[in-house]
């Protein structure tokens, strides 16, 4: 409790009951799901609420004083209330050092919940250039050769046929409706392998993201599981249908995985397309040499892959940014691309922008706008409605607690929650600007409104960045205000913004002009898996 050895003791009473629950939770021996929602919920409360120096204070005097053995339960939740990579440091060594000994469906837990952290950008910016690239990739690495080995999964090596691909097993960690953008990019990139370049093409829904908690990681990582969707059947989506392998086991096993290398086995594709990162299932094969391997990343930066070619989710280079240590294997298997989008349907239909009646729409589109709309963001919106008289933020996408922040927000009345909207299109029809907080995701979010004639404002980094390029971008929080104060005070200056942005999808975000080049980099896969081994 506050007070105990080392733990500092704020005079504030509200500090005092976070950091008394805090170490209540970190001494318990009982958990339920229940349980450890709390637990989540109380350190996300800290980290809102408490002011750095003291987070750091308290982790300080945990870390040299843990009042429990369990080090991913410590250290994750020390990472929560700092964002220091060292605790992550701490538990990917810790799971290194025994990996013979550590479960599987652990590491296999442990690593994507690290990940979603990684990827939410709760890490200090600090250690986080060579983390990824460095600390990250060689535990799943390890990870990956571990599974091979403990659980005997090591698919033999077929030789290229001759001639062209003919046979493309397009393999998803998640796959769960046309809802969610990742599942409509992997239908859309697999039909149009199938209908405009007349290949036979299998998604393969492997489903290996959590879908149990399997430690006291916190936060916890469960995601969604579409139990319908389970064996060989026709899936159809937007008018188009492909054929699905769809495992929809619980359980991180290697009954599981074997089932889902057997079927991938007995369909015998000429290349397997890994859909997105830490899939695990097409870095089996990459690892054997059983298969060429080509890796599609969903999203910019360091993708985990043992692929035989690596994609760009952009034309730049990322690789050139990373620490000259740890660049080689990410280097060599580097290959510009873009990622491309296709838009969803649109019935044409003018969106319900909210309660607001003001003249001018800011909008805000996600799926974790929870997580992503933080205190800083809220301040930042603030700041850009002072400067725009009558104009509103409206925000897209599911919440839970986000409403109840928006209430109490300075410009509260002028913050409008939608919820899901179904017509994303429709919705950015009714908009002046898309305002994008500082986040790793929502590349769709930004190819959507380049489509419809949206001026988009975006710090550099991550996808929405990414995709809506150079000229979309401000350097920090006065040219954000700046950018977009001048988009909803300038008629001519939006039109112009509006063109350019329509006329960028047309030459790089749309799918239509990647798919050629996929197939181009599947044929160049085919090539090094036929030469002599080179190192991963």
């Amino acid at each position: 409790m506050a007070g105990q050895v080392g733990i500092p003791t704020p005079s504030d009473p509200a500090a005092r009951a976070l950091i008394d629950g805090l170490m209540d939770h970190l001494a318990a021996r009982d958990f339920d799901a229940d349980r450890i929602a709390r637990f989540a919920e109380l350190c996300e409360r800290m980290r809102r609420e408490l002011d750095l120096d003291t987070r750091i204070a308290v982790a300080d005097a945990v870390r040299r004083n843990p009042p429990v053995g369990d080090t991913i339960r410590v250290h994750s939740v020390l990472f929560q209330l700092t964002g220091d990579l060292y605790h992550y440091e701490r538990i990917l060594h810790y799971l290194l050092f025994g990996i013979d000994a550590v479960a599987p469906e652990l590491l296999h837990y442990t690593y994507w919940c690290l990940q979603r952290q990684l990827f939410l950008g709760r890490a200090a910016p600090e250690k986080a250039a060579a983390f990824g690239p460095c600390d990250l990739f060689r535990f799943y690495d390890a990870m990956v050769r571990a599974l091979a080995r403990r659980w005997s999964l090591v698919p033999p090596r077929h030789a290229p046929k001759a001639g062209p691909i003919r046979r493309v097993a397009v393999v998803t960690n998640q796959f769960t409706g046309d809802q969610h953008q990742p599942t409509r990019d992997a239908f859309d990139v697999a039909a149009r392998l199938q209908d405009e370049h007349g290949l036979d093409v299998a998604i393969i829904n492997a489903n290996l993201m959590p879908l149990r908690i399997e430690n006291l990681f916190i936060p916890p990582m469960v995601v969604e599981l579409v139990e319908r969707y389970e064996g060989v059947f026709a899936m159809e989506m937007f008018g188009r249908r492909v054929k699905m392998a769809s495992f929809t086991g619980r359980a991180f096993e290697r009954a599981k995985l074997a089932a889902i290398v057997g079927e991938i086995e007995g369909y015998d594709p000429d290349v397997l397309l890994a859909f997105g990162g830490s899939n695990i299932v097409c870095d089996l094969f990459a690892l054997a040499r059983a298969r060429p391997v080509l890796c599609l990343p969903t999203s910019s930066g360091p993708t985990m892959a043992l692929a035989d070619i690596l994609l760009g989710f952009d034309e730049h280079d990322y690789t050139a940014d990373l620490p000259a240590l740890y660049r080689a294997p990410f280097a060599r298997r580097f290959r510009p691309f873009s990622f491309g989008y296709t838009l969803p349907p649109s019935d044409g239909a003018a969106a319900d922008a909210g309660a607001g009646d003001g003249p001018f729409t800011f909008a805000v589109v996600g799926t974790r706008l929870d997580e992503e709309v933080d205190d800083a963001f809220l301040s930042l919106l603030d700041a850009v409605l002072d400067r725009c008289p009558g104009a509103v933020v409206t925000f897209a996408g599911p919440v839970r607690s986000l409403p109840g922040r928006l209430a109490v927000a300075r410009h509260g009345g002028r913050l409008h929650s939608l919820g899901h909207v179904a017509d994303i299109r429709a919705f950015y029809r009714r908009c002046g600007a898309l305002l994008n907080p500082p986040r790793q995701g929502g590349g769709a979010s930004a190819a959507y409104a380049l489509a419809e004639g949206l001026p988009v404002v975006t710090f550099a980094g991550g996808d929405v960045g990414s995709v809506a390029g150079a000229g979309a971008h401000v350097a920090d929080r006065a040219a954000y205000v700046e950018r977009a104060a001048a988009l909803f005070g300038d008629p001519q200056r939006r039109a112009e913004q509006a063109a350019a942005g329509r006329a960028r999808y047309d030459a790089v975000i749309d799918r239509r002009r990647s798919i050629g080049r996929l197939l181009h980099y599947a044929e160049e896969a085919r090539a090094l898996f036929a030469a002599p081994e080179t190192p991963r």
